[in-house]
């Protein structure tokens, strides 16, 4: 999964440049590793810097939610994308 994450910054990046709102549905995400959470946390920073926002939506599955909590950056397991925002440790955006 590291291999994505380059191209994942890249597509956030031109998301925010060409948007005020980035809504990414998290119901296809099979897995996510550190690489990949990284650039969620610095693209949601650097929205936040720029007065946009990026938000996400969908259903969670169950092995992305089980992860985050168990690394700590989450403070619970939810199967909502809105609910498992909320909950990630200094998740601004």
């Amino acid at each position: 999964m590291v291999d994505k994450a380059a191209p994942l910054r890249d597509e956030l990046l031109a998301a925010l440049d060409a948007s005020d709102a980035i809504i990414l549905d998290l119901s296809l995400v099979e897995d996510i590793d550190l690489a990949c959470l990284q650039v969620l946390y610095a693209a949601a920073r650097s929205a936040s810097a720029r007065a946009k926002r990026l938000r996400f939506q969908g259903t969670v599955p169950a092995r992305v939610a089980k992860r985050l909590a168990a690394s700590g950056l989450s403070r619970g397991s939810s199967d909502r994308a809105e609910d498992l925002e909320a909950s990630l440790v200094d998740f601004t955006a």
